[in-house]
């Protein structure tokens, strides 16, 4: 395996990623050593919600490694440390730069064990344990607090050895106010009330080892829905009254246990799990041992549930139970094992939920999303141990280009191969570290196919295949030529991908498959035929993460857009043929706005007609607003209506949205209002700008509407809704509006200045992506001081960037 790591990492810096990606500060990474390992974590805790204080005792059962050793380092950032203990009696310590490093007054020899005990004090801790209560602003705002780990986060709020590979049992003992609970990882023991202290105390364990950065802890006033799944209690936790919205969201939740545990091959693990709400969470949801931390932005309401899902967050986070959780990446250079597995098997639920099509859309706007952080930010390899945090590594080349290379590997396989491997894979290191020689070697083992070349290809080296292609017929010999010429999207020469593909051609006759090696920087393909084609498909199945550059003629595109079976081909017809114009592509994608059988292409029609920026076209888009059903194909239209500046289709909008059952609709709706040009648009945005509605979408819908708009009162209204008391989403949306509207304006760049500051997180970092948008230069000192120091690691990477664009061609 150390071999398998090695070949590839040459090959890896042979062909190097994109230097953006590598900040000031980036080095290879490697997990440290380690003296002792860690057997079992107790935490013993009493949470001071009204002061933001965590008291805590942590007794950890250590095994020494090898002979003769007396020394161990424990990860602890900011403590108050009272005192150190091994086996009952005090140890010296030194305590400093966030390590606690222990010198016992004896040797171990290899497997001897001791316990360690660590008496502390955490006080409003900047990472790791968060608190929340109401103010003056937020006067509706619970009293809760949690935690999350992830990355090496675990450090701020109990000592531990923070890095992945370090798996171990664990138990929580935590002590909260009376009318409080307290929720962590595994089974819970027993839970008792002490009436004299108010206080309420709730014992747990979880006896399956796991990594440092998936113990958890939530408290809170929360009700508790009880489902199961063979058996195996499935709770869902939320604030009070929003049980019916977390009933809708999370109810699927025994339905996923059910499809993972049969398609894997091992059943889920735990003795329970549960999926906690909570309040003003920094991400989406974690996956903490059988207890995962959603957002409460994910719960939803009746009319979100229209058109809008949180099921793929949650099939995420539960996929992690198995990958990420039983199975741990070693280091995180690693964590695609963790990350592309989740958000591929978010995908495959999606196609055992909701059919072949969606599965595929999925795929591709996955693929979508890795390209676009590819054009806009970087390139990398998945699997790099280069890089300033391992923060850095979780973006969308870890989770959906991840995604995409899984789904390649899928389809290389097949069905069966694929899920025998899978099972090999988890059966074979279930409760264990794994590296992706791991993955590597259980698909070899259990296909016989050698598959180093994929790997090296897809996932140590960074990038992707970019084909110019062209096409003739000849009428003499009747024959059809392709020109394929290929370039690596990180270098013309080096990298080439060696990939196995098809052209599909339909004619008179029929349609038959051409396989084609690419290989080489160009090649010329002929094929016969009896007559001309009716149209020409390269990669008909879409199995291939690329971009393509293949203009095709008129007929061609319109006979795809008809006949193509996979609703990809059919989507990519659609963008090509709103770029050429001509009635009959007007005709061809009217037909499938109102005919084709899924959603999405329709969508796409409704994208295409508005490239066409034709009163035509715009007159079928209003059209079909009062046939189309399916209120996502709805909100197409109305964004595809934005492209037309006329007050006549403005008023008739107007009308439409209003009735709008959807909310989503209703708000693409609004922008198209605002980008219109309607004539009372400012009063109709204003008017919205007081509705109420699900996570403030309407409301949210009004600000950027107002940003379009680019009205006198424009300004005012977007930062009168930065300030603290709006609804946390519709802050972030107003700053980001400034920063679109910035460049050069004193009163903008003085106002995202402040918000760097705001003690909520995500404000903070959209007022650096803000900042980083307008490039201006006065932003640079702030931004420098949030580069350094214990800040999330989202932040450090922004504010660095930020900088390193703004000083460019400056310093």
């Amino acid at each position: 395996m150390e071999q398998l790591e090695a070949n590839c990492w040459c090959q890896q810096s042979e062909n190097a990623f994109d230097t953006r990606f590598a900040l000031k500060g980036t080095r290879p990474h490697y997990s440290p050593d380690r003296t002792f390992d860690t057997e079992h974590i107790k935490l013993d805790l009493r949470i001071d919600l009204k002061n933001q204080v965590l008291e805590g005792c942590a007794q950890t059962t250590i095994r020494a490694i090898v002979n003769n050793v007396n020394a161990m380092t424990f990860n602890a950032v900011n403590f108050q440390i009272q005192k150190v203990l091994l086996n009952n009696k005090k140890v010296p310590y030194e305590y400093k730069e966030g390590k606690l490093e222990l010198r016992f007054p004896k040797t171990f020899k290899e497997r001897e064990k001791a316990l360690v005990e660590i008496h502390y004090v955490v006080k409003q801790p900047v990472m790791g344990l968060f608190f929340l209560k109401p103010d003056r602003h937020y006067p509706q705002r619970p009293w809760q607090a949690w935690t999350q780990g992830e990355d090496e986060y675990a450090r701020y709020w109990f000592p531990c050895v923070d890095i992945p590979r370090q798996r171990t049992t664990t138990e929580l003992v935590a002590t909260v106010p009376k009318g409080f609970i307290a929720i962590s990882n595994g089974k819970l023991l027993k839970s008792t009330e002490n009436r004299k202290k108010k206080t309420s105390t709730f014992h747990w364990l979880q006896s399956i080892p796991h990594a440092p950065y998936l113990v958890t802890l939530v408290v809170g006033r929360f009700s508790v829905i009880k489902d199961k799944w063979n058996k195996i209690p499935v709770l869902y936790y939320c604030q009070k009254g929003r049980e019916e919205d977390t009933q809708r969201t999370f109810g699927k939740t025994p339905k996923m246990l059910d499809f993972f545990s049969k398609k894997i091959g091992v059943s889920y693990p735990y003795p329970k799990y549960a999926q906690v709400a909570v309040s003003d969470f920094i991400y989406g949801g974690m996956e903490n041992t059988s207890a995962t931390t959603q957002t409460d932005l994910a719960l939803l309401d009746k009319r979100a549930s229209l058109d809008y899902t949180s099921d793929g967050l949650v099939a995420h986070e539960l996929a992690h139970q198995w990958f990420g959780d039983y199975l741990t990446c070693k280091d995180w250079s690693h964590a695609w094992l963790n990350e592309s597995f989740a958000t591929y098997f978010d995908a495959l639920f999606k196609r055992h939920d909701k059919g072949e099509d969606e599965y595929l859309l999925t795929i591709h706007e996955n693929s979508r999303e890795y390209f676009n952080e590819e054009r806009e930010r970087y390139r990398r390899p998945i699997v790099t141990n280069v890089y300033k945090s391992p923060t850095d590594l979780f973006d969308r080349h870890l989770y959906e280009k991840g995604s995409v290379v899984l789904y390649m590997l899928h389809k290389l396989l097949g069905e069966e191969l694929f899920w025998k491997s899978i099972h090999a894979y988890v059966e074979r290191h279930r409760g264990k570290t794994v590296e992706t020689a791991d993955l590597i070697n259980a698909f070899e083992d259990t296909t016989g196919r050698s598959l180093r070349q994929f790997f090296d290809q897809w996932v140590y080296q960074a990038g992707h295949p970019t084909y110019k292609i062209r096409s003739w017929w000849d009428r003499k010999k009747k024959e059809i030529h392709f020109r394929v010429v290929q370039s690596n999207s990180n270098d013309a020469e080096k990298g080439l991908f060696n990939i196995k593909t098809s052209f599909l051609i339909k004619s008179k006759e029929g349609e038959k498959s051409f396989p084609v090696t690419i290989d080489a920087k160009s090649h010329h393909f002929q094929f016969s035929l009896k007559s001309e084609p009716l149209t020409v498909i390269f990669d008909p199945d879409h199995r291939i993460l690329k971009k393509v550059d293949f203009p095709r003629k008129e007929a061609y595109l319109v006979y795809q857009v008809q006949y193509d079976q996979h609703p990809i081909g059919r989507i990519e017809a659609l963008q090509q043929l709103g770029r050429l114009g001509g009635e009959k592509a007007l005709l061809a994608i009217r037909e499938a706005l109102l005919k084709d059988q899924f959603w999405a292409v329709q969508a796409e029609a409704a994208a295409a007609l508005g490239a066409f920026r034709s009163e035509n076209a715009a007159q079928i888009l209003l059209n079909t607003l009062d046939v189309i059903e399916n209120p996502k194909v709805r909100r197409a239209i109305y964004t595809a209506l934005k492209s037309f500046k006329s007050r006549a289709f403005a008023l008739a909008v107007e009308k439409q949205f209003k009735k709008e059952p959807s909310y989503f609709a209703q708000t693409n709706g609004l922008r198209a209002l605002a980008a219109m040009g309607h004539p009372n648009a400012e009063n109709i945005l204003k008017e919205h700008l007081k509705t109420n509605s699900w996570n403030q979408i309407i409301r949210i819908a009004a600000l950027e509407g107002f940003a379009e708009l680019k009205s006198p009162s424009t300004l005012a209204v977007l930062l009168e809704h930065t300030k603290k008391g709006q609804h946390q989403r519709v802050r972030i949306s107003a700053i980001r509006c400034l920063g679109e509207m910035g460049v050069g304006h004193t009163e903008i760049q003085g106002r995202l200045l402040e918000l760097t500051g705001d003690d909520f997180l995500l404000v903070r970092l959209a007022a650096v992506r803000a900042l980083h948008q307008s490039g201006d230069e006065r932003a640079v000192p702030t931004l420098k001081k949030l580069t350094e120091g214990n800040w999330d690691g989202r932040l450090k990477r922004l504010a660095q960037e930020a900088v390193d664009k703004i000083t460019k061609g400056f310093e």
